[in-house]
């Protein structure tokens, strides 16, 4: 089955990717929780320390936060919606897996108290796992910088995924 079989089947026409990592560090770790523990997750350590959407938008700007990073957090907070398509990677050049999104956002700082993943969390179902060491190789890099990107049919990616075989 190839990528746009299954957003065709969802009567989806975009679909989301994402890399799950502290600036490119521990991925095989946070991926293993992801996989282990069905979700995808996203924080900014030390500055978002609270619900996304219990922040009050005036004390947001106080965060000093970019503008990619407002964006990143209201995309994966609520823009992103249950039976969304969420593929996760592994820097520019392979495949972790494929998600839906479950259930709406949640908060758990308990979460990255104790280091063990980020404190926003979507849970998911798993439609792909790979274990970390036979992580499917992309057929070209997706170069994307941000934590989160929405890809839709005018995107160059779109061509790319959504011919894979899954």
């Amino acid at each position: 089955m190839k990528l746009e079989d299954l957003l065709s089947e969802k009567g989806l026409n975009y679909f989301y990717i994402m890399h799950l990592s502290y600036n490119g560090d521990e991925r095989e770790r946070l991926w293993n929780y992801a996989k282990e523990n069905n979700c995808i997750g996203l924080d900014y350590p030390d500055v978002v320390i609270d619900d996304w959407n219990e922040i009050p938008e005036a004390d947001k700007e106080l965060l000093q936060l970019s503008p990619i990073w407002v964006k990143q957090f209201d995309r994966f907070c609520n823009e992103m919606t249950v039976g969304d398509i969420v593929l996760v990677l592994s820097g520019w050049d392979s495949l972790l897996g494929i998600a839906e999104i479950k259930n709406r956002y949640r908060y758990d700082k308990n979460l990255s108290r104790k280091r063990d993943f980020f404190d926003h969390v979507r849970p998911v179902r798993w439609i792909i796992k790979y274990e970390y060491d036979d992580r499917f190789t992309l057929p070209s890099r997706i170069v994307f910088n941000n934590t989160l990107s929405r890809v839709g049919p005018n995107s160059p990616r779109w061509s790319i995924l959504t011919n894979l075989n899954i």
